[in-house]
């Protein structure tokens, strides 16, 4: 699926093969185009892949924000998310 974030668009995936529980990748390429990419695990619950989709998302609207300032801030929005329930429809 594709979603824009930050006024980019960026390429969202599931993977099932990560070691880590997401990456938000943005590569510049040679040829002057840029790829963007988010992988997010989906061994995860739910909760902690709800706290990895906004921590990611995050990154890619602020890439210059610190890992410490996206982790806190990240955690804070998906707390309160999942308090007020939302939740993945099947």
């Amino acid at each position: 699926m594709k979603a824009r974030l930050g006024g980019k668009w960026f390429l969202v995936r599931e993977s099932g093969s990560l070691s880590n529980c997401g990456s938000c990748e943005i590569t510049h390429r040679r040829d002057g185009t840029t790829r963007r990419i988010i992988r997010i695990a989906s061994w995860q619950n739910e909760e902690d892949a709800l706290d990895t989709w906004v921590h990611e998302a995050m990154h890619a609207i602020w890439p210059a924000m610190s890992e410490a300032e996206v982790a806190k801030s990240s955690a804070e929005l998906s707390s309160l998310l999942w308090r007020l329930g939302y939740r993945r429809t099947p």
